[in-house]
């Protein structure tokens, strides 16, 4: 037995917004408890009143999930709005662990995560397992994380997840577990099910000339082609940039990350642009090693709306022929800004791929996900522009 119960809402009032949401999920759950939920909600909803209201509707279940730059249901994507999905399954087992002030020490973390996760999680049978992540957005560490992660669990272990968001503020990201709301923090969410699939594809596309990373730090890069690195920006957009305010920089440039190739990997890794220091350097989301070959990336509506189908096909095969029960979409923030209103598009076409699945997910700043390369088969990386599907099923 595999049931899921998804509720929306846009109230406008922290509390009944939690409420009308837990209801509506429990409406379309039917009878009895779930076993647990996953939130997602505008970083606006980030309040304890909200989460009140779910919890005086749907008391003490586990709940896990955080802020956003939007949210997916199978009907299309919203903004300032809170989702849940309430699962209810006698085939699944699950255990979560969250770690605070990820900056410190955050290989360190990862590892704690792992294991702590492992040795609170009862093996039952030979279910397959995924680790979920909900991570800060805003955190320079998340690729540290996942290597302390591999070090317990193996390179090959399967990490997705996707990092909270603030509608691009830029200024805090929020964590949800169970009745507390924290930031700064990473939350592993592991969980065995009978059938589990995924699947990550991007769509982004190489633009011009490849540079060299001469002068790099793990996600700080000072220097590519041995002169500043802002200068990549410069030499496509002009000297105009020079006049935008750094946040107006900050979503322009937003749309041309930075992609490496990873020799065995058929996709390039894409790296966003978190911060522009004065002396030119520019901060990732993720490291980018020196020496590294690095190019300007770009996408367009068609290229991303195929990207999405793809991740959805490859994400349909763990499931077999059989329907998942469940999808978990963790989707970029920097896509649905490309998509635009064409947005519902690329929802509409996972859904056609994951026929009658129930869809829920979000848009976040990165995304964690196993590339599937001749040489690092199933290594997960940090990703951004991507799109990761998960699907569970009985």
């Amino acid at each position: 037995m595999f049931k899921v119960g998804i509720g929306l809402s846009k109230t406008r009032d922290f509390f009944l917004a939690g409420e009308e949401v837990a209801k509506k999920a429990l409406a379309e759950l039917g009878e009895g408890n779930p076993d647990l939920c996953f939130l997602f909600s505008s970083a606006k909803f980030a309040n304890l009143q909200m989460l009140k209201g779910v919890r005086s509707i749907i008391p003490k279940i586990p709940l896990f999930g955080c802020s956003d730059a939007g949210e997916i249901i199978s009907e299309g994507s919203h903004q300032m709005s809170v989702v849940i999905v309430a699962i209810k399954s006698n085939s699944l087992n699950f255990t979560a662990h969250l770690e605070r002030d990820v900056e410190i020490l955050p290989r360190q973390k990862g590892r704690k995560i792992a294991e702590t996760l492992r040795r609170n999680l009862t093996k039952k049978g030979k279910n397959k397992e995924v680790l979920i992540l909900f991570s800060d957005g805003l955190s320079e560490n998340i690729t540290d994380i996942v290597h302390g992660i591999q070090e317990v669990l193996g390179t090959s272990y399967p990490i997705l997840g996707g990092a909270a968001a603030d509608n691009f503020l830029f200024q805090k990201t929020y964590q949800y577990y169970n009745d507390k709301i924290f930031s700064r923090s990473v939350l592993g969410v592991l969980i065995q099910a009978p059938k589990i699939g995924f699947g990550i594809r991007h769509g982004w596309r190489p633009l011009g000339r490849p540079y060299k990373v001469t002068r790099a730090e793990k996600n700080i890069i000072w220097e590519i082609n041995k002169k500043p690195a802002i200068e990549v920006y410069q030499n496509y957009f002009g000297n105009r940039i020079n006049d935008l305010e750094k946040r107006y920089l900050l979503k322009m440039i937003i749309s041309y990350p930075l992609g490496m190739l990873i020799p065995g990997e058929k996709e390039y890794l894409v790296r966003n642009i978190l911060d522009i220091h004065l002396d030119g350097s520019l901060v990732f989301s993720s490291d980018i090693p020196e020496g590294r070959m690095v190019r300007l990336m770009m996408s367009n509506k068609e290229l991303a709306i195929q990207a999405a189908k793809d991740a959805a096909w490859e994400a349909a095969q763990g499931t077999s022929s059989q329907k998942a029960n469940l999808g978990i979409i963790f989707n970029s923030a920097s896509r649905r800004k490309l998509l635009g209103t064409r947005r519902d598009e690329e929802i509409e076409e996972i859904g056609k791929a994951l026929t009658k699945t129930p869809l829920i997910g979000f848009y976040g700043y990165s995304q964690q996900a196993p590339l599937g390369g001749e040489i690092n088969l199933g290594q997960t990386y940090s990703h951004n522009q991507a799109v990761v599907i998960l699907t569970l099923g009985e």
